[in-house]
């Protein structure tokens, strides 16, 4: 395994401008909303200190938010989560830049994490540029990742993911042994507490979601699954495949997995294919070690 990497303690300042999701949200029901890893006494703490700004101003927690405000809060110095901070390049070229995502790592800093992310290690290995990722992966996903590297590209990804030109194709490595060698489940998906997302009806705004599986091979109780998302929810692999009662290994949220991130959770972005200028791309990601022993040849 690859040792994780620390980071010295450093000031942590997020900047943004607010989502379109967001626009009416009052500042604490923002933050509680978006950011539940803090109370909302805690958040409350943080505006009423001058510690969060709305346009260059300091604001009162009832502050109805508004289309291009932007959010500047500074955190502090803080300590953050070691990660797996290796880039492997899978493909690069004047327009894009692919890696295979190490874990565990997030995309963007959230949470915890700040420097130990993909867009502050890009800063600070391709200085002058700006990291702009076209997909999500959580933390403890490896696989493949695109990232732009200019306007005209981003825009252009982003609307091929958006309208589900991208095939992705991902390894899911289960708890247990499904009795199909091929399946779909439709659940619909919905945020359930928190920022926790779940599956069924009785979530809250429930939307569409689809996926597609196929058993590779079993060995010692656990599956290794292709999965093919026909819809993108947040979180819908995980979701699926805990619903149907087969969770991703060691996924602390949705299956047994009791650290988080973890390092070795059984979900990988393995074939991520499309078509740009005119070329059809087909980037394969190998998986890391633990999806290995199971007489696949990837």
């Amino acid at each position: 395994m690859v040792a994780l990497q620390h980071v010295p303690p450093s000031e942590q300042i997020f900047k943004c401008y607010l989502p379109l999701k967001y626009f009416g949200f009052t500042l604490i029901d923002y933050f509680s909303s978006r950011f539940p890893y803090l109370t909302t006494p805690q958040w409350e703490f943080f505006i009423r200190e001058g510690k969060i700004t709305v346009n260059g101003k300091t604001a009162q927690p009832d502050l109805i938010l508004k289309e291009h405000d932007h959010i500047i809060t500074h955190m502090g110095k803080r300590q953050e989560p070691p990660a797996n901070r290796q880039l492997c390049i899978l493909y690069e070229d004047s327009d894009m830049r692919i890696f295979n995502k190490a874990a565990p790592i997030p995309v963007h800093p959230s949470g915890r994490f700040y420097k130990n992310s993909m867009t502050e290690i890009l800063k600070e290995v391709y200085p002058g540029e700006t990291p702009m990722p076209t997909q999500r992966l959580d933390a403890s996903t490896t696989g493949a990742l695109l990232f732009a590297k200019n306007k005209k590209s981003a825009a252009y990804f982003a609307e091929e993911f958006s309208n589900r030109r991208m095939y992705k194709e991902y390894l899911a490595l289960v708890d247990g042994v499904p009795p199909e060698s091929h399946f779909f489940t439709d659940s619909s998906i919905g945020k359930i507490r928190g920022n926790k997302w779940g599956a069924g009806s009785e979530t809250k705004s429930p939307k569409e979601a689809k996926t597609e599986f196929l058993k590779l091979n079993s060995h010692n109780g656990k599956t290794i699954l292709k999965a093919i998302p026909h819809t993108g929810r947040t979180n819908q692999i995980r979701i699926h495949l805990a619903d149907i009662g087969f969770p991703i290994s060691n996924d602390p949220v949705y299956g047994n997995g009791t650290e988080e991130p973890a390092t070795e959770m059984g979900l990988h972005a393995h074939i991520l294919r499309f078509s740009f200028r005119n070329e059809q791309f087909n980037i394969v990601a190998p998986p890391p070690d633990h999806f290995q022993n199971f007489g696949i040849n990837f």
